[in-house]
């Protein structure tokens, strides 16, 4: 019996691949868009009705959401072990195509893309305390 139950790999991987592909960019969007410049209020002689959510308060709850997953995600890679993290700092953080990241660290593109796999991997690991994108088999 193992201590830990295996991971569906090719999953995981996928499941990593699509956060750092739809969701991270999303997050970094959100984290930089200025949400707290409130405009002064209009006062005028008429009533006004309000909504039932307050738009203020959403936009500040979406900002502080991002800014924290950002900063997780970056703890997370922090604690990786090299190359792992600098493969995905590299592409994710810096822009760089898959291709110019294994050349840049010297890699041939078949360890490369065992690399990237690995880091992917790595991540999943490292993050699974905020969010778990682990497939268990």
């Amino acid at each position: 019996m193992a201590l830990l139950p295996d991971i569906n790999e090719k999953q995981t991987i996928e499941n990593v691949r699509n956060f750092f592909n739809k969701d991270f960019p999303r997050l970094q969007s959100m984290a930089h868009i200025s949400y707290v410049s409130i405009k002064s209020p209009i006062i005028s002689g008429m009533p006004t009705g309000s909504s039932v959510s307050n738009s203020t308060d959403d936009k500040l709850t979406n900002y502080s959401y991002a800014r924290k997953t950002l900063d997780d995600v970056t703890r997370a890679c922090e604690h990786m072990p090299f190359p792992y993290r600098d493969v995905l700092e590299l592409r994710y953080f810096k822009g760089m195509r898959w291709l110019e990241v294994t050349d840049l660290l010297g890699y041939s593109t078949r360890r490369g893309q065992q690399l990237i796999n690995d880091s992917l991997l790595q991540f999943a690991e490292a993050f699974s305390d905020v969010y778990d994108y682990r497939v268990f088999k």
